[in-house]
């Protein structure tokens, strides 16, 4: 089973001011977090999507492949992310500013995505369902021709018999965070 993982990195940050990704939390870039957490040996490619020439150095320095484009909409990010990822099995996509989700919930998803390979699998807390969240192949070519400015919740939303979840360990897994700028 080959499982690859696409970080969303394409963010605008418009509210927040600045590249929030690159914003200190806890002593490190907001990206950073979910970055080291990602298990490797879960994952046969892994990239981030981003629009930042920073980012791309950061994932320089943690031997992460980067695809830097220029393309506007969240629909773009996953069109590009499942181009990589158009051999795999299946794909994660995650959000670079969940910091607070832990690798053995994305172990739990890599492992219930093995034993349901047809199935999407979302990371969810007390009934909530939120990201990381694995597309089976079957669903690439949706994911690939989303509506301008959707995300993979379009997707979700379309076939939600196809839905499992996996039990985070706290609620702040799934909480994108807003560091303090500067």
């Amino acid at each position: 089973m080959n499982i690859g993982c696409v970080v969303m990195a394409s963010g605008s940050a418009s509210r927040f001011g600045s590249n929030k990704l690159l914003a200190n939390f806890c002593k490190k870039p907001l990206i950073g977090h979910i970055l080291e957490k990602l298990p490797r040996e879960e994952f046969d490619k892994i990239i981030v999507v981003t629009r930042s020439e920073d980012v791309k150095k950061l994932c320089a320095t943690l031997d992460i492949d980067c695809l830097l484009h220029a393309q506007p909409l969240q629909s773009d990010t996953v069109r590009l992310g499942i181009e990589v990822m158009r051999d795999m099995d299946g794909c994660m996509f995650c959000v670079a500013d969940q910091p607070l989700c832990t690798a053995e919930s994305i172990r739990r998803m890599t492992k219930a995505f093995s034993q349901q390979p047809h199935n999407i699998i979302r990371l969810a807390f007390d009934g909530k369902a939120g990201n990381p969240v694995i597309f089976p192949r079957s669903l690439f070519s949706e994911l690939s021709a989303l509506p301008n400015g959707r995300g993979g919740g379009a997707v979700v939303q379309k076939h939600p018999d196809l839905v499992v979840t996996v039990n985070a360990e706290s609620a702040e897994e799934l909480a994108p965070t807003f560091p303090q700028s500067a």
